[in-house]
């Protein structure tokens, strides 16, 4: 039986940990950003424990119509506000100073998950560094399985 205890001793951290727990395990997604109004910590979301590096693989659940956009808040209790964190440089590195939000998209596979290939999938990654929460919010969240992960390097 595999040991999943990685998942919760952060420090410095080279392999992505899943900010859901063990891996392979998908993060819950919001309908909507009504759980991150306001000027308060809300109980949604994922600590980030401050690593440097968000994971973020989008896949199709086999929806019958094309996904709609996921996007990505991030919380920091400076502010003690939520935002929508940027796009990444292009091809996903470096800084996030992109002036577009980063919500990105998958197409509609029309295939079970147990049979999507790699092209079924998009994957990126955003700096966050100083983000201590991040929440994931898709308009219709049983379209899409979004798997999370943090990293230091």
């Amino acid at each position: 039986m595999a040991n999943y205890q990685m998942w919760n001793t952060w420090g410095r951290t080279r392999s992505p940990k899943n900010l859901n727990g063990p891996p392979g395990t998908a993060v819950s997604v919001l309908p909507n950003t009504n759980a991150l109004l306001g000027i308060t910590e809300s109980a949604e979301g994922y600590a980030t424990e401050n690593q440097r590096y968000l994971h973020v693989l989008l896949t199709d659940a086999n929806a019958t119509n094309p996904t709609n956009a996921l996007s990505i808040y991030g919380y920091c209790h400076a502010f003690q506000r939520w935002f929508e964190i940027p796009e990444s440089e292009a091809g996903g590195e470096g800084q996030n100073t992109a002036n577009a939000a980063s919500a990105f998209s998958v197409s509609d596979s029309s295939r079970a998950p147990a049979v999507q290939v790699p092209s079924d999938r998009e994957y990126r990654r955003y700096d966050i560094s100083g983000i201590d929460k991040v929440a994931f919010v898709n308009a219709d969240p049983d379209e899409v399985v979004v798997f999370a992960a943090c990293s230091t390097f």
